[in-house]
């Protein structure tokens, strides 16, 4: 029941314990599953200038159930390890832009565009072009040495971009973690990541790949 987790933690070289990962995600998925919290409705289908969440994803039952376990999940996980900004973002299925599902925290980008500028200026753009997990403990250092770009990132101290990726490796969003204070915790980095692993189910539902990929894998 572990190996989707082995296989993760190889590919993007985290040092984490697998079982104590597979323990969050349950953990994560334990919590969509009661889906019982009663949530405004404006929260969940947010109209805000950068972006309005019912352009991008079919309002109807089914999606609002999604989003409330989203919102849920992330809420719980937040509660135990607060963070300046939690974000998890779904990638459109055209892979133009990310769009923001649910936050926690001290709100902050509600869309990115994931073209090489972009990504050059915002960790979730890069791990949604690239499937590459990133995770900068030091966000100054990263600005000195020129891996990462753009003053607004100055507005914390540590970043962790994880990419929501299916079997096949295709990315469905990101999951973008913003500290004020110091580097992520290795408890940390196991909770995140288990939110992360668990959000691929509604995600695939969500933001369905298109068609042609759907044939294209067929043939």
């Amino acid at each position: 029941m572990t190996e989707h987790i082995r296989d993760y933690l190889q590919t993007q070289n985290l040092k984490l314990d697998a079982d104590a990962v597979r323990v969050a995600e349950l953990a994560a998925q334990a919590v969509m599953a009661q889906g019982q919290a009663l949530i405004e409705h404006d929260v969940l289908w947010y109209r805000q200038p950068e972006a309005r969440l019912a352009e991008h994803i079919e309002e109807n039952e089914q999606h609002s159930g999604l989003l409330k376990q989203l919102f849920m999940a992330l809420d719980s996980a937040y509660a135990r390890h607060p963070v300046q900004s939690a974000v998890l973002y779904g990638l459109l299925p055209d892979d133009s832009a990310l769009v923001r599902l649910v936050q926690q925290g001290q709100p902050i980008e509600q869309r990115l565009a994931t073209d090489d500028t972009t990504a050059a200026q915002y960790l979730a753009a890069h791990s949604s072009r690239t499937g590459w997990l990133n995770l900068a403990d030091d966000v100054a250092r990263w600005l000195e040495i020129g891996e990462l770009s753009g003053e607004h990132n100055r507005r914390s101290a540590a970043q962790m971009s994880l990419p929501v990726y299916g079997a096949d490796g295709r990315v469905f969003g990101v999951l973008h973690i913003e500290q004020a204070e110091g580097a992520f915790a290795a408890e940390a980095q196991t909770e995140w990541l288990g939110l992360a692993l668990a959000c691929l189910a509604p995600l695939q539902t969500l933001l369905p790949r298109p068609q042609a990929d759907e044939e294209d894998q067929a043939l």
